[in-house]
């Protein structure tokens, strides 16, 4: 019998009483349950196998079948705060998202578990007005997880070097190109017109110094569209359009 937490990255329907649940597990990797009878009221799983649920599951691994059967599971943390807040969860839904389409399948995945455990942990005690002061500052945190990710799955970004003449920057860049990932200063950059927004270049720098983002959809874009470019994202996120309409919603 394997134990282990598990973030529920994606659940559907398998039948009028049953679910196939989708899971990211800190032993084993993303793995996929067939929940029998997890729709019934007197279920035992009960809130434990909901999206973005953090739970410990136990399971038998059966190496010949693709679906295992779940003997337990208990809630650890509902993030009711994170549901609360509607950008909040549309974050956290692209996040879970991306780990099932793009993650490596098959294999342990321990960084990437730690990785969205601490984000939509973030994300939760964010949304408490009473909760103590933050590592990271809300609107950073879906902007750090995809710089993080894009680091943890090889496609480091240097947010503090001019790629054209190779110095550290010493404020926000003039510049960002999305498809190689280089920022250009302001003395590279010349007369020539910057191709990214300055909210973006201005977002990426407070990134990197810890600093509030101000405009935090701009430096998510961004980083979205870098990893877009290297992983290729032939498979369409689907809860992306869910953020962008919930995104319009908190326009000033």
């Amino acid at each position: 019998m394997i134990k282990s937490r598990a973030i529920v990255l994606h659940r559907f329907a398998y039948s009028d009483s049953s679910w196939i649940v989708k899971a990211l597990t800190e032993e084993c990797g993303i793995i996929s349950f067939i929940v029998k009878g997890g729709k019934r009221k007197e279920s035992p799983f009960k809130g434990a196998l909901d999206p973005l649920a953090l739970s410990e599951v136990v399971f038998r691994q059966n190496p010949n079948t693709e679906l295992q059967f779940i003997k337990e599971a208990t809630l650890l943390d509902w993030r009711k705060n994170m549901r609360e807040d509607l950008l909040a969860l549309a974050k956290a839904q692209v996040m879970a998202e991306m780990i099932l389409r793009y993650a490596p399948q098959g294999v342990p995945l321990e960084n990437e578990f730690a990785l969205l455990e601490s984000a939509t942990s973030e994300l939760d005690a964010n949304c408490t007005p009473e909760a103590c002061p933050p590592q990271v500052p809300k609107p950073n945190i879906f902007a750090k997880w995809l710089l993080d990710t894009c680091n943890m799955w090889g496609y480091d970004l240097d947010l503090g070097t001019c790629a054209r003449c190779g110095h550290a920057l010493t404020q926000a860049a003039a510049d960002f190109h999305p498809e190689t990932g280089g920022f250009v200063c302001k003395s590279c950059l010349g007369v020539e017109s910057p191709r990214a927004k300055a909210e973006t270049v201005e977002g990426l720098w407070a990134l990197r110094s810890g600093n509030a983002i101000s405009h935090p959809q701009y430096t998510e874009n961004a980083l979205l569209a870098y990893l877009r470019n290297h992983i290729g994202f032939l498979k369409e996120i689907n809860s992306l359009k869910f953020l962008n309409d919930t995104r319009k919603l908190f326009e000033n």
